[in-house]
């Protein structure tokens, strides 16, 4: 398990770009709720506008091991403004940065990207996409289904040939996207226009390349598809299901992030969780189909940490959502079990539009290990 973490923790490293407050401790904050003696929670309970906070030996954890997990990711230059930890539905552990508390904003970073890839399953559940196969050009106007593809053994594949399967997957074959030294978060107005004019290095589906550009193309997709803003969508059927809030930030041209920046309460982050940990199910409402949760989290045909816009650690159990600076959502479906850290933000500007002045700072914590952190949190299960 250790080599799984550490080897993503090379990988993060290497192919997040995006930019860099600090904070240290716990607080427990008066508005805090208290801890709620109730009948044991189970996989049928569910968090209403507001979290039942228990003991942990209600859900069957040692709160003094649970507690290592807590004092790992609040040492002073871990940078953690929140962890919480639920588990069958309730939160069992939450501790915040001083200064911070549960009404804290955090951001997702990368993590956005598994918000995308629901809304992708959920378009083609409502009939609004046809397939996660069909070739993207068919919802791109600025793409020509009609491009000749180059058969020679040197050349790529033309952009025609690219599915939404290829960019979910990170396999698109377009270049990186820092193109002239610019990134698409911090030079481009339009980032849809940005992400869609890259030229191709390789071809369709095969190797893989972590881009923020290739996400980027799903908003554009999800406009074209369901006649509204990858936010809007999510807002109408994703985030209200779940009784989430979130601040999805959009480009200078309205067109929404979808490789990043949501802002939420980081139990709002958790809400998104354990919709996956439940297969896509909230209360008696099925939000994601159970068989797109299970293909989106599974590894992708020949990758081995990778799925739907999904981390995927086969041989843990857990599959994640994962940005920048360690803010992560971690889910166990066998164990029913969700984990989110997020580091201490800071939000310049004065709305959600990606601009110049307008901008995310997160810090990355110092000496974080993943498979420590989880392995605290996972042994403290005492069945």
């Amino acid at each position: 398990m250790k080599k799984i973490f550490n080897y993503y923790l090379l990988q993060i490293s290497l192919i997040f770009i995006l930019t860099s407050c600090g904070g240290s401790g716990g607080s427990s904050t008066p508005n805090d709720p208290p801890i709620v003696q109730s009948p044991n929670p189970s996989t049928n309970t569910w968090p209403n506008t507001s979290w039942e906070v228990v003991d942990p030996s209600k859900v069957n954890m040692d709160q003094t091991k649970l507690q290592q997990a807590l004092d790992y990711a609040f040492v002073d230059n871990r940078n953690t403004q929140a962890v919480v930890v639920i588990r069958h539905g309730v939160i069992v552990a939450e501790q915040y940065s001083d200064g911070n508390n549960r009404f804290s904003l955090a951001t997702s970073w990368s993590t956005a990207k598994s918000f995308t890839s629901a809304l992708i399953g959920m378009a083609i559940e409502q009939g609004l996409i046809g397939s996660v196969d069909d070739k993207a050009c068919l919802y791109l106007s600025e793409w020509d289904c009609d491009e000749v593809v180059c058969l020679s053994l040197d050349c790529p594949k033309s952009r025609a040939e690219i599915s939404i399967r290829d960019l979910l997957e990170m396999r698109s074959g377009l270049e990186d996207e820092s193109i002239g030294g610019f990134s698409i978060y911090s030079s481009a107005d339009d980032q849809l226009y940005f992400a869609l004019n890259r030229t191709g290095v390789k071809t369709s589906g095969t190797e893989f390349l972590y881009s923020n550009s290739d996400s980027m193309i799903l908003s554009g997709i999800l406009e074209t598809a369901t006649g509204m803003s990858a936010k809007e969508f999510a807002e109408r059927d994703l985030f209200s299901s779940i009784q989430m809030t979130g601040d999805w930030w959009s480009d200078k041209e309205g067109h929404t992030m979808t490789y990043c920046c949501i802002d939420a309460i980081s139990r709002d982050f958790a809400r998104f969780g354990l919709l996956f940990a439940r297969n896509g199910m909230w209360k008696e409402s099925q939000i994601v189909t159970p068989e797109w949760v299970l293909e989106s989290t599974s590894l992708a045909e020949g990758l081995s940490y990778y799925g739907l816009h999904w981390w995927v650690y086969a041989s843990t159990n857990f599959f994640a959502a994962q940005g920048l600076h360690t803010n992560d959502i971690w889910v166990n479906q066998s164990l029913d079990l969700v984990v989110v850290r997020n580091s201490d933000f800071t939000r310049y500007g004065t709305d959600s539009i990606r601009t110049g002045s307008n901008i995310h700072s997160t810090n990355a914590p110092s000496s974080w290990n993943n498979t420590e952190f989880l392995t605290y949190v996972t042994d403290s299960i005492t069945q």
